[in-house]
């Protein structure tokens, strides 16, 4: 029988905690593998019931990601995502029709299409890490059908500066939408053709595709019985590998921060 989640791409993060500039942009806070090991396990305790310690207190800090976008094969993977443990927050999107935001709320699905940057924005509820839920309709972005958004194709390995410099360009970018908005779309087409001239050469892609439509992947319904099939992984014991760092479950950095993803348990 088949079964999207076979064929797709998901899973949990605690975006960066930042500082907000008076520029727009979110600069981020120190932090390690461990740190984020240790408070995306406890938020995914939290999330399934379990009792867990409040995560150290700092006032003005927000949640958010490193800026990316995906060129789209076909117009395709969606992704769709949940967001826990937030007093307010945004998508801010920057789409070919200009930049706009989309209001946050706790445990309600938001859609992100191909063709379009996004950046989380979030402020948590005391005592605790934003939490993000993930599913990607399939798994391209793992071949290059994802990228951080930056003006010149190229993104830092280390964390601090690879965010600072994504954020840069988003904030950048915003403000041309606002004033110029030829300019504005070619900073996006230069994003999206230097992503798509690579994916375009992966014969990967196009098998990673038909794995996807073979497993009903693409249905853009049943998406909130995935998302509680994705949590019932959540089993203490996977919690606390995530804990430990286990090579299978964690990883640091990732575009929201610490990140699990859970669909390499599910395939074994």
């Amino acid at each position: 029988m088949a079964d999207p989640l076979r064929a797709r791409l998901f899973g949990y993060g605690v975006p960066y905690r930042a500082r907000l500039t008076g520029e727009g942009a979110l600069l981020p806070l120190e932090t390690s593998p461990e740190r984020e090991a240790a408070d995306l396990a406890g938020e995914l305790a939290a999330l399934t019931g379990q009792s867990t310690a409040p995560v150290q207190g700092e006032t003005g800090v927000w949640a958010t990601c490193v800026p990316f976008g995906r060129c789209g094969v076909e117009d395709l993977p969606l992704e769709h995502l949940k967001v826990y443990n937030l007093e307010d927050g945004w998508l801010e999107v920057l789409g070919e029709d200009g930049a706009h935001e989309l209001p946050l709320r706790e445990g309600k699905l938001v859609r992100i299409s191909p063709r379009s940057v996004v950046r989380l924005r979030a402020r948590p509820r005391p005592g605790r890490r934003v939490l993000v839920a993930f599913q990607t309709q399939d798994r391209t972005p793992l071949l290059g059908n994802a990228a951080p958004f930056t003006l010149d194709g190229q993104a830092p390995d280390e964390y601090a500066a690879r965010l600072t410099k994504a954020q840069e360009a988003f904030v950048y970018a915003q403000g041309l939408a606002g004033k110029d908005q030829a300019a504005y779309r070619q900073v996006l087409e230069a994003f999206f053709s230097r992503m798509a001239a690579k994916v375009e050469a992966d014969p990967q892609v196009g098998l990673t595709q038909a794995q996807a439509r073979e497993e009903g992947a693409y249905a853009t319904e049943g998406e909130e019985e995935l998302f509680a099939r994705q949590q019932a992984l959540l089993s203490p014991e996977v919690i606390a590998r995530i804990g430990r760092q286990d090579p299978e479950l964690f990883r640091f950095p990732g575009m929201f921060g610490g990140i699990t993803t859970l669909f390499k348990i599910y395939n074994t």
